[in-house]
């Protein structure tokens, strides 16, 4: 994060992270005003493994309820509703979707349009996937490394023609004003 802001990231509404030990401590001790999104997808996929088998699609059934509920107040409903059914059975998994709740949920204070995509770090995963794509075609071959910087550049830039798409149209003219 210290680097981060040394390379001049002056502002952060919010990060979307894994569930790094100590993310959240180093996210609020540098950027004190950014808030923090558990990528619920990461905490979907460990979940299953704390899961048996037989129980797994009512377990992730349950927690998608969760995720996708209409509002802050519905999730937080199913969740009281997923841990009375699985606590007896699963009380590592019951206490950790609930002591994470607030990062898991903070997509709820956001414009309900923004929500799919700041529910997981899908999105800069699969940009960081097309880079090395990009740069493994090239076969590392980069005259000066002037030409790396061109190419994340460019790269993000046609990242960006593709996720202005996919964002309601009304959203995007109010982000413009």
């Amino acid at each position: 994060m210290k680097e981060l802001k040394a390379r001049g990231l002056v502002e952060v509404l919010l990060f979307v992270t894994d569930g790094l030990a100590g993310i959240a401590e180093a996210i609020h001790r540098v950027y004190p005003q950014a808030g923090w999104q558990h990528s619920v997808l990461h905490k979907l996929r460990a979940a299953q493994a704390q899961v048996r088998r037989r129980d797994l699609a009512a377990v992730l059934a349950d927690l998608k309820r969760i995720y996708r509920a209409p509002s802050k107040d519905g999730a937080l409903e199913e969740l009281g509703r997923f841990a009375r059914t699985w606590q007896d059975r699963y009380p590592r998994l019951v206490s950790s979707w609930s002591n994470d709740s607030g990062a898991l949920l903070r997509f709820y204070d956001y414009p309900e349009p923004l929500w799919r995509y700041l529910k997981s770090t899908n999105l800069i995963e699969q940009f960081f996937r097309e880079l090395r794509r990009s740069t493994r075609v090239r076969d590392h071959k980069f005259p000066k490394p002037e030409l790396v910087y061109k190419l994340v550049y460019l790269e993000s830039e046609r990242r960006e023609g593709r996720w202005n798409r996919k964002l309601p149209r009304a959203l995007l003219k109010r982000r413009r004003t």
